[in-house]
C-alpha cells in the first residue's frame, strides 16, 4: 500500500479503532478529494469503496453494505464471476469427469455456490453422459443463500429441471448454522453412487460461526464423499485488526477491480458483488463478519487436520479449458495439487479437489 490514497485510508482506519471519529472524518474528507483526481476508473472505485465501508463502520450505519446478497437473479448473473465463474465451472467439470473414470452409474452432486447455474450443470452432465454412456441417474442438491426474490429463482430451477434429465433438490440458508442444518440432512443411498461436495466461493462462510466448518467437513466424511472440490479467493483477509485486514484487502481488491475493469468493461454485476464483500470485510466483526477469505495455505492445513488430502490437478487441462476467457489472467499449478488464478502474477482464486483419507466403508447399497 504505498500510494498516497492507500496510505491515508490505513491512517483513516487506525484513527476508527482509537474511536478518534473527528480525525476519521478529516482524512475521509482527504480521500474523496484526492480519489475525484485519479484518472483511473477501477482505483477511484475501490477507494470510494472502500471509503464507504468505513463511513459506515465508524458511525454503524446499517446494513453495513449498500447492495443485497445478488443484485440480479437471471441467467446473466454467471458474467459477475467472469473470470472467477469460468474458473470455478472448469475445476468442477475436471474434477467430476475425472472421479466418473472409476465407473460409477449414479452421480450426486451436493452444490455450495454462491449462485445455482441450472445450464452450467444441464451442459456439465450432458457431456458426461455422452462420454460415459453407463451413467443411470444424476441427482443435484443446490444449497446457496436465501435471497430476495428467491422464490421464483428456485420455482425456475425447478422447472427447468423437470424438462431435464436429472433431479433437482433445492435448499437454501442464511447463516453458517443453516448450512450445518441442510447438510445434516444428507444422506448417501446407493453404493454405486459417486457423491461430489461442490464449494464455489462459500466455504469460507462457514468460519463466522464457532465449531461451524468442523461440523460440515466431518458430515461430508461420514456422507462418504468420494470428492470434495474447493474454489475460493486466493488472499488472507481475515485479521482479528482492522487495520491489517484493511491494508491486505486494499491490495487485493485493487488487482481484482483492475483486472474486470480490463476485460469487462461494462459489467456491473461483478463490482455490486466485490463492493458488497469489500463493505463485510472493512464494516463487520464478529458473525456479521460472513467473508472470511483466508489463503490456500491456511485452507490445507485446515483440510489435512481433519482427515482430507488432495487430489492432484492437471494445469494444461485447464489452459485448454479456458483459452478464450483468460488473455492477461495466468493459470499455474502450484504444489502440483491446486491451480492457481492470477492477475499479472498477483493471486486472486485457487482451485483445489480433496478425497477423504481414510473414507467409510459401505457393505451394501439400497
Amino acid at each position: 500500500m504505498a500510494s498516497p490514497l492507500s496510505c491515508i485510508l490505513l491512517e483513516c482506519a487506525k484513527a476508527i479503532e482509537g474511536g478518534r471519529l473527528d480525525v476519521a472524518d478529516s482524512l475521509l474528507a482527504v480521500i474523496q478529494s484526492l480519489a475525484s483526481k485519479e484518472e483511473s476508473i477501477w482505483r477511484r472505485k475501490v477507494v470510494k469503496y472502500f471509503a464507504e465501508a468505513l463511513v459506515r463502520r465508524a458511525y454503524r450505519i446499517r446494513p453495513p453494505w449498500p447492495s443485497p446478497s445478488l443484485p440480479l437473479l437471471s441467467h446473466t448473473t454467471q458474467y459477475m464471476y467472469e473470470p472467477f465463474y469460468e474458473f470455478a465451472a472448469t475445476t468442477s467439470k475436471h474434477a467430476i469427469a475425472d472421479a466418473l473414470n472409476s465407473g460409477y452409474k449414479r452421480l450426486h452432486i451436493i452444490d455450495f455456490s454462491i449462485m445455482f447455474n441450472f445450464w452450467q450443470w444441464k451442459y456439465l452432465i450432458g457431456d458426461l453422459e455422452r462420454q460415459y454412456g453407463g451413467l443411470q441417474s444424476v441427482l443435484i442438491t443446490s444449497i446457496e443463500p436465501k435471497l430476495s426474490k428467491h422464490t421464483y429463482y428456485v420455482r425456475q430451477n425447478r422447472e427447468l429441471a423437470e424438462l431435464s434429465n436429472f433431479e433437482l433438490r433445492q435448499l437454501t440458508f442464511n447463516s453458517p448454522d443453516d448450512i450445518v442444518n441442510c447438510i445434516s440432512k444428507l444422506r448417501r443411498k446407493r453404493e454405486d453412487e459417486i457423491v461430489v461436495v461442490n464449494w464455489n466461493f462459500t466455504l469460507h462462510k462457514l468460519l463466522a460461526q464457532d465449531g461451524a466448518m468442523e461440523q460440515v467437513l466431518s458430515k461430508v466424511k461420514d456422507l462418504g464423499a468420494d470428492i470434495m472440490v474447493i474454489v475460493e479467493q486466493e488472499a488472507n483477509l481475515n485479521s482479528h485488526v482492522l487495520s491489517e485486514r484493511l491494508e491486505q484487502s486494499f491490495q487485493y481488491y485493487s488487482h481484482v477491480f483492475e483486472s474486470l475493469e480490463k476485460l469487462y468493461d461494462r459489467d456491473e454485476l461483478w463490482e455490486l458483488y466485490f463492493r458488497r464483500q469489500i463493505g463485510n470485510v472493512v464494516a463487520c466483526e464478529r458473525v456479521d463478519r460472513v467473508e472470511r477469505i483466508e489463503s490456500f495455505a491456511q485452507w490445507q492445513n485446515r483440510l489435512s487436520q481433519v482427515g482430507f488430502c488432495p487430489v492432484p490437478q492437471q494445469v494444461d487441462e485447464f489452459k485448454i479449458s479456458l483459452r478464450f476467457y483468460f488473455d492477461e489472467y495466468g493459470i499455474e499449478e502450484k504444489e502440483g495439487h491446486n491451480i492457481l488464478l492470477s492477475w499479472h502474477g498477483y493471486p486472486v482464486a485457487v482451485a483445489s479437489v480433496w478425497k477423504v483419507t481414510d473414507p467409510p466403508q459401505f457393505s451394501s447399497g439400497e
